[in-house]
């Protein structure tokens, strides 16, 4: 009689388990079954949000679930936004004392008055004595609109307290601009942010002021973001109504991008960096470029990324992010590399293709191909190095050194350009072996021979910035080691060069 029963009660549960005429209605009654009848009780809301993410994760690379925080995180970053609020200041401790070594120039900090080289006397009332290590950058950031109470000591002089209100700090994606040489331009763009094209035209314009003739455009770690601003970039380089990229999709027309507005920097010698990690919009920019010959591309093959996501939100704050459409360059060239090993569903065409102005031979294959290859030099990427750098002892010792001898070298440097040509940088060198010792990194001298230049150039730059309180000198003094920049610069200091790599080639 139990048996009957317990069949009855199946019988009568299945039966919302239809015969379905569609693969949709399956799933829907199959996700009905398992929430309904399953033999133990299970969270309906995880287990769905587990499987839509585990059904995303079949279809590409980039197919993603994104729970409401990661997504509210992504809109930040693309957003132009800090993920956290704050005031914008770093710091460091130095024998009991808290010092500040770099102030952003558009947080509220440097609005009131708050200067690299203060010492903080107090956050809200208590003193850096009462406060641990963590604890103080816990109270200089908090809640947006919310209010700190800060003092400062500027040398021997004590400051009126400072009400600064915490918020997010606008972050540019435009990494830094600066002129070379009396024509030459240097303008890196770390990722196609909200609003990034406004950016690019006042760096832009600035580098023109300065009497910019050739322009170095800096994407080797710009991993894309917004597709309408790197369009819109692509618009401020390329002349008349030149195409820029075309997107292509099973169920979306095709659709053109063109040029339209009367672009800054149209004619100008122009070359264009590119690395590995050149991913998705920056490719967009770099395929258009290169196909109408527009300028001359230096560095590694790009990543590779020519898959377009679309965002469809739900109610709850969370969203799927699914591929629509594939990206081509104007000449046709597909962006995206292979990205299924077994099934290989698509795989990017072999055949040559001809650029638009010149009929250069082009490289097809997936990612963008740079006309002119430079090697990056790892040799200094060693174990001892990676320790330096994951423990922060690099820029601890930078720190330590600017807050003990700032106004020595301020003495000494009175501008960038002197401290760049004359700061040699041993005594920081020394420093640094000897916090790695207290650290705890096991020195190897094979390893610190191998990364003993590029270390010194880097903790040049560290120490740039905090003494000048400038991110650009930062990527100044780097660049004047960097491989690509420098054969990016030779080739637009001779015109014969950089024409003859543009020539047709047939």
């Amino acid at each position: 009689m139990k048996v009957i029963l317990l069949w009855a009660l199946l019988m009568i549960a299945g039966c919302a388990l239809k015969a379905q005429s569609t693969p949709e209605e399956k799933l829907m009654q199959t996700l009905y079954a398992i929430t309904n009848l399953y033999v133990d009780s299970i969270s309906k809301e995880a287990y769905i949000n587990h499987t839509i993410a585990e059904m995303m994760r079949k279809l590409d690379p980039f197919s993603e679930y994104l729970p409401p925080v990661q997504l509210q995180g992504n809109e930040q970053v693309l957003g132009g936004m800090t993920n956290f609020a704050g005031i914008g200041v770093e710091g460091t401790w130095k024998n009991g004392h808290f010092y500040v070594t770099f102030v952003e120039r558009n947080g509220n900090a440097w609005k009131q008055g708050i200067r690299a080289g203060d010492e903080v006397v107090s956050v809200d009332g208590k003193t850096p004595g009462q406060l641990q290590d963590g604890q103080i950058f816990r109270l200089l950031n908090g809640e947006e609109g919310s209010v700190v109470t800060l003092q400062v000591k500027r040398g021997k002089k004590l400051l009126p307290e400072r009400k600064i209100v915490r918020a997010y700090l606008p972050v540019s994606g435009i990494r830094t601009s600066y002129m070379i040489d009396e024509e030459t331009g240097y303008l890196a763009i770390s990722v196609f942010s909200k609003n990034v094209s406004n950016d690019f035209k006042k760096h832009l314009q600035g580098l023109l002021r300065q009497g910019m003739k050739n322009l170095i455009l800096d994407i080797q770690k710009n991993e894309g973001g917004l597709f309408d601003e790197a369009v819109t970039i692509a618009d401020e380089l390329l002349d008349g109504t030149k195409s820029i990229v075309y997107a292509d999709g099973v169920h979306m027309d095709r659709m053109t991008f063109q040029a339209g507005t009367k672009g800054l920097f149209e004619q100008g010698r122009l070359t264009v960096l590119v690395s590995g990690q050149t991913k998705s919009a920056a490719e967009i920019l770099a395929g258009a470029l290169q196909d109408w010959d527009r300028g001359v591309l230096l560095g590694s093959r790009t990543f590779g990324k020519g898959l377009i996501q679309d965002t469809f939100p739900f109610e709850d704050g969370s969203a799927l992010r699914l591929t629509v459409a594939r990206y081509f360059t104007p000449s046709g060239r597909s962006i995206q590399k292979v990205y299924k090993k077994e099934e290989q569903p698509f795989k990017p065409s072999s055949d040559t293709y001809k650029s638009l102005r010149t009929h250069r031979t082009l490289k097809s294959g997936g990612g963008i191909m740079p006309d002119i290859s430079v090697q990056t030099d790892t040799m200094h990427f060693t174990q001892w190095y990676n320790m330096l750098v994951y423990s922060g002892v690099q820029k601890q010792t930078v720190r330590d050194f600017v807050v003990e001898h700032r106004m020595a070298l301020q003495k000494k440097y009175k501008t960038f350009e002197t401290f760049q040509r004359d700061f040699q940088g041993d005594d920081l060198l020394q420093e640094l072996c000897r916090m790695a010792g207290e650290a705890n990194i096991t020195f190897s001298e094979e390893e610190y021979e191998k990364s003993k230049s590029f270390l010194t150039v880097q903790l040049k730059a560290l120490l740039a910035r905090d003494l000048f309180n400038e991110n650009r000198y930062y990527y100044q003094v780097l660049n004047s080691m960097n491989p690509c920049v420098r054969k990016a610069y030779e080739i637009l200091s001779t015109p014969s060069d950089y024409q003859m790599i543009l020539k047709e080639n047939d």
